[in-house]
């Protein structure tokens, strides 16, 4: 999130300083820090609401409420597209950014790739006493994954953002009142209190990828054109570059007086944002189908993983730069 993220620095965020994932049935552990990487933090947590409303009070004048585009066609000077009301908006370029679940992203490509980690993720704010309010901590338990993220809470002190991911068939189907005597594993593991302080949202874990993320006059980016499992922190940053490389492109295009909305053009954005969105949800695959292994040999093998890559310096830098969104295509 760091350097396409600096405007919104202003809404005042959690940063965080160091990052631990930890086996939580053995003794592996990894560590990230910014000091490692002369960073001046990881990565900075914000409010989505605060977001939101910070990037619509930038465009108020551009947003139309209450509509959405129905469908769209190719023109000769760019894209039309239809509105729910009736109206139409003509432009040289329609950027499709709706979300995972976009109909509009389905007519670029029909083909995509998907991926059901059959696992629900519960969501909700506590309370860590005992915890720094600049650290975030992953735990992988054997099939469940706790993650704690710093969270500013005005009047409550050291607050932290869980994501808790577990399968659908297990402790996902119990009650609220139920899941949480489940959290002392995670208390027994960090050696701390964690107090729940908010109702427990849901949602379900899924991953997707389009084949193609462009046509005449429209591309897709951001949760449109992919979604990632939540345990890498990864979804929102690989969205901030697609739209940071597309702003890119257009720039350019503009600058040498290129039409923006031709294939040939937009395929220079995908060209340049697929392969490491690829890769980044093939990685997170992996580590997934790692961490969900309940073998016991395996199990000593991943926890001497975690030591080992804890002992490689530059290693860690690497994926704290990719990560953060100081290297970009």
């Amino acid at each position: 999130m760091k350097g396409s993220m600096n405007w919104a620095l202003k809404l005042l965020p959690s940063i965080i300083q160091s990052m631990t994932v930890l086996d939580g049935l053995g003794t592996g552990r990894l560590g990230f820090s910014a000091q490692e990487a002369n960073l001046d933090y990881l990565a900075a947590v914000l409010n989505f609401s605060e977001l939101r409303d910070s990037l619509l009070a930038k465009v108020s004048n551009s947003v139309i409420s209450n509509k959405e585009i129905t469908s769209f066609h190719s023109t000769q000077s760019g894209i039309t597209a239809s509105l729910s009301d009736g109206s139409e908006l003509e432009a040289a370029l329609l950027v499709v950014a709706e979300g995972r679940n976009s109909k509009l992203a389905e007519l670029i490509s029909p083909d995509k790739t998907e991926t059901d980690y059959q696992q629900i993720a519960k969501t909700f704010l506590v309370h860590i006493p005992e915890l720094d309010n600049d650290r975030a901590i992953q735990i992988f338990h054997e099939t469940e994954i706790f993650a704690l993220m710093p969270y500013k809470k005005e009047g409550v002190s050291n607050t932290f953002s869980v994501v808790w991911s577990m399968p659908k068939n297990g402790l996902a189907t119990k009650s609220q009142d139920e899941l949480l005597p489940e959290l002392l594993k995670f208390e027994r593991k960090l050696a701390c209190s964690i107090e729940p302080i908010t109702e427990i949202l849901s949602f379900p874990l899924f991953a997707h990828h389009l084949k193609e993320y462009c046509d005449d006059g429209i591309c897709a980016i951001a949760d449109s054109a992919h979604s990632i499992h939540p345990l890498a922190g990864q979804g929102i940053n690989l969205g901030l570059a697609d739209a940071s490389i597309l702003a890119e492109e257009i720039a350019r295009g503009f600058n040498a007086g290129q039409n923006i909305g031709h294939i040939s053009f937009l395929k220079k954005y995908e060209l340049r944002r697929k392969a490491i969105n690829g890769a980044m949800l093939n990685g997170v695959d992996l580590l997934f189908k790692i961490f969900q292994q309940d073998n016991p040999y395996f199990r000593v093998f991943r926890n001497l993983g975690l030591k080992t890559v804890d002992n490689f310096s530059y290693l860690k830098k690497q994926f704290i730069f990719h990560a953060s969104g100081v290297y970009k295509i």
